[in-house]
């Protein structure tokens, strides 16, 4: 814990507002302090000391640079911690403290895009470390298990950290952006036209069924799949219609529309009226 700071009197060697030697020896023994923490990386410290610089300041005349010096190592002091905050797979603990002390220096704006964009490369490394290895329904199944459980923990995590009801709005624009980022994968493993319907509809039940563990948590994303998939399904469902037309016109070209055999009509004497002895098929 950092040494409390000792009140400066508003006592003026003159008329300028400048304050006594002591005092000013005192405020800069306090940011060498600072810097120290900073350098050690002692972030609870830190934190504490340079709020209590700031405040010190700021209710005594003549100390217009301390008050400076007191911004600039907030600003330093706020970008080491958001670099800690950056860091992918950083514990809920870890995430905690450094959303808690940015907030305390005024930097909740940049404290919300820094976890939201940690949370998007911890998406990312969990995606690369998944293997297709050939078997797409196994794959997708595990990407739907990365992506969903993630968005459904920042979640969680976003609505402790960030009660301010107007920062909700970033986290649904984060939400959409994975959303599409899952579809993208999806859309490149699943919806190509040599694909078997069989593996589409596995592929949408394995993503259907994480996104209902989803809805049970109160986050219904099915409209989102829905915008993201409903064209590439409908375009693989007219693909497929192409190309069956295109086989069965090509048959149909080829056959030479020869008599292959011959069926006796001689029992079904309503069928011999029309045909004859003998109906060719």
């Amino acid at each position: 814990m950092p040494m409390p700071l000792m009140p400066v009197h508003s006592e003026r060697d003159d008329d300028d507002g400048a304050v006594s030697s002591d005092q000013r020896k005192r405020m800069d023994e306090y940011i060498d302090t600072l810097d120290i923490h900073i350098a050690r990386r002692e972030f609870d410290a830190a934190t504490s000391l340079v709020l209590q610089l700031k405040q010190q300041a700021g209710a005594t005349a003549g100390l217009q640079d301390v008050r400076q010096a007191a911004d600039s190592h907030t600003a330093d002091l706020a970008r080491l911690i958001l670099a800690d905050l950056l860091i992918p797979c950083s514990s809920r603990k870890q995430v905690t403290q450094n959303v808690g002390l940015l907030h305390r220096l005024g930097w909740d704006k940049e404290a919300k895009g820094a976890f939201l964009a940690a949370r998007s490369a911890t998406i990312k490394n969990r995606t690369r470390q998944l293997k297709l290895e050939g078997n797409t329904q196994l794959y997708i199944r595990e990407l739907a298990i990365v992506y969903f459980r993630l968005i459904r923990n920042t979640c969680e995590w976003y609505s402790e950290l960030f009660a301010d009801p107007t920062m909700i709005s970033a986290l649904i624009a984060w939400v959409r952006q994975e959303m599409a980022g899952y579809a993208v994968i999806f859309r490149r493993h699943v919806f190509h036209e040599m694909q078997r319907f069989q593996v589409i509809a596995s592929c949408l039940n394995h993503t259907l069924a994480e996104v209902d563990i989803l809805g049970h948590a109160g986050l219904d994303l099915k409209f989102m799949l829905d915008q993201e998939f409903f064209p590439d399904l409908t375009s693989c469902i007219r693909s497929y219609e192409s190309r069956c037309l295109a086989l069965l016109t090509k048959v149909a070209s080829e056959d030479s529309l020869q008599v292959a055999s011959k069926v006796s009509t001689e029992n079904y004497p309503s069928a011999a009226a029309i045909f004859g002895p003998h109906i060719p098929i």
